[in-house]
């Protein structure tokens, strides 16, 4: 049944939903060629290849390599991967001509650049994974409960460190193509954890757990090339992640959180906000937000509710006191759903 945060959507948008997940799970992933086009030149009888993109109303070409086997190899994904690009585009207007939430333009492509990110564990964290989560699980929220630009991904730095001796790192500022920082809000001598995406209104911020003692200063993220700033109960939130699809452009693939555990690190983050100004409204979005996401697991998947609280409640009493502060100030009817779950 649908609730006042929501409206369940259509079989057949959730249809083209999963199709469209699936389509991106069995895509070979790290197309150098994404956003381009492939190009050709011969020189001294030989044929060398570029890819070839648009940057600022100029056009950019990266140097591929001669032609030889590896080389059309990879031009042969290339043009496989064109194919489904074309097959994804037509999932996405289908899941949003039923009603899914599908994100504007500009953020779709800052979210596709990332895609190096998510594949060295980053995940897509604030309202952009909320709505992957409410495609997910087959409905849609209320705008005024989603709407944001802004672009927020997490990585584990403790992760990160074993990732980055490993394999290949991810570098954010490459992908997003020599962004603009901003100053560090902790301390403005140190790295920028926000950037400004040229040509939009686009900012991506770079988060990471804050484990033990307060600090006031980023922490390096070596894997992805940047520093991070560090948030308290953000290890809770991406400790668990899934696959996601985002709905814009030809479909990108992220990872997000669990939907209990966002719910109640929603609930967490609305307790320890500040009670004046911006706070308030930040506050308010946050419940808004768990609110909605309670009702659609209460209703649809309960377990998931379940799950999250035993984990969160192993943490402490600081973690549950934080979380049944909010759950007062929700609706009667999800407070009481909740406390027959154990939330209490």
């Amino acid at each position: 049944m649908a609730g006042p945060d929501y409206i369940k959507l259509p079989l057949l948008a959730q249809t083209a939903y999963a199709r469209l997940l699936d389509l991106l799970l069995t895509t070979e992933i790290g197309d150098p060629l994404v956003g381009g086009s492939l190009v050709s030149k011969s020189i001294r009888g030989r044929r060398y290849w570029y890819a070839q993109r648009q940057e600022d109303g100029k056009k950019v070409q990266s140097y591929l390599g001669p032609e030889t086997p590896d080389v059309l190899a990879l031009l042969e994904r290339s043009r496989r991967g064109r194919a489904e690009a074309s097959t994804r585009a037509e999932l996405i207007a289908m899941a949003r001509a039923g009603g899914a939430h599908a994100i504007g333009a500009a953020e779709a492509q800052v979210i596709e650049r990332l895609g190096p990110v998510f594949r060295v564990g980053g995940v897509l964290v604030g309202s952009h994974a909320f709505v992957v989560l409410g495609n997910m699980l087959g409905v849609r929220w209320q705008e005024a409960i989603v709407r944001t630009e802004d672009v927020d991904i997490a990585h584990d730095h403790r992760i990160a460190v074993a990732l980055a001796r490993g394999g290949p790192p991810a570098n954010v500022k490459e992908a997003l193509g020599d962004p603009i920082p901003r100053f560090s809000a902790l301390d403005p001598h140190d790295p920028a954890t926000t950037f400004r995406v040229r040509g939009t209104e686009v900012e991506v911020e770079v988060l990471t757990p804050l484990v033990g003692r307060e600090r006031a200063r980023t922490i390096p993220i070596p894997t992805l090339g940047t520093a991070a700033t560090p948030l308290r109960f953000l290890d809770y939130l991406i400790e668990e992640t899934q696959p996601g699809a985002i709905l814009g452009g030809t479909g990108a693939l992220v990872n997000v959180p669990r939907p209990g555990r966002f719910a109640l690190h929603k609930l967490i983050v609305a307790a320890r906000r500040g009670t004046r100004g911006v706070s308030i409204t930040k506050s308010a979005k946050d419940r808004a937000q768990a609110s909605a996401l309670l009702q659609v697991l209460v209703a649809e998947s309960p377990g998931e509710i379940t799950l999250a609280w035993k984990s969160l409640a192993r943490r402490g009493r600081a973690w549950t006191h934080a979380v049944l502060s909010s759950v007062a100030a929700l609706p009667s009817s999800i407070t009481t759903a909740l406390g027959q779950l154990g939330v209490r």
